[in-house]
């Protein structure tokens, strides 16, 4: 049987986060914390932004350091109750906020990926549950949760982000048990693009009075 195209393809390890235009409340914070950071992209031992359960917005390492894989960065939503993501979920959750984010699959050329961006057709942040922990030696660390794939994404991978509407997220964040992740429901747009990883970074220059903290 011939494998699927998204067979142990890595599910989402490449995001973008750019600050929006006219951003209020809690989009505004993550425009202030997003202005920081070196670069719109956002890959795997990067750091990145996050908002705890506190409310707090924070910038993080994106990945859980383990001995067998120095940056895991995605958690399935069907292991959270029991072994290495246990008590992450149990006591920190996170939310994860995105301009868009990338994933890859057959294109054309079936010997070439196609990149795929998604994003929020209002233009708005998308919102990704997480969990986060922190590192001896590398700080606070997050890691995405993924859930099974929409009909949008199915025919690019059988996996996506667990994506939050914004009216549940306090639920979420809040919650100490089980969580229902299911296929996002809300509006989506995907296109094929160019693959955010050739070419040239997609960096800002930094002025003095850009401060961000240290994380390794």
């Amino acid at each position: 049987m011939e494998a699927a195209p998204w067979q142990n393809d890595p599910m989402c390890n490449t995001y973008l986060l750019r600050p929006k235009r006219g951003a209020k409340g809690l989009a505004q914070q993550v425009n202030e914390a997003a202005a920081k950071l070196v670069s719109d992209l956002v890959r795997k031992s990067d750091p990145g932004v996050v908002m705890r359960a506190d409310g707090r917005v924070e910038f993080m390492r994106w990945g859980f350091h383990r001995s067998f894989n120095p940056s895991i960065n995605n958690a399935r939503s069907d292991k959270l109750i029991g072994g290495m993501w246990k008590e992450a979920f149990h006591d920190r959750r996170c939310v994860i906020p995105m301009s868009l984010f990338y994933e890859w699959g057959v294109g054309k050329d079936r010997g070439r990926k196609q990149a795929h961006e998604f994003h929020n057709p209002d233009d708005d942040y998308l919102w990704a549950a997480g969990i986060w922990e922190d590192d001896e030696e590398l700080g606070p660390c997050y890691t995405m949760i993924t859930t099974a794939a929409s009909p949008l994404m199915a025919p690019i991978h059988d996996r996506m982000p667990a994506l939050l509407r914004p009216e549940v997220m306090a639920e979420f964040l809040a919650g100490s048990g089980n969580w229902d992740f299911q296929p996002f429901a809300g509006s989506l747009v995907v296109t094929p693009c160019e693959s955010p990883l050739s070419g040239k970074p997609k960096t800002r220059p930094k002025s003095s009075s850009d401060s961000q903290p240290e994380l390794f």
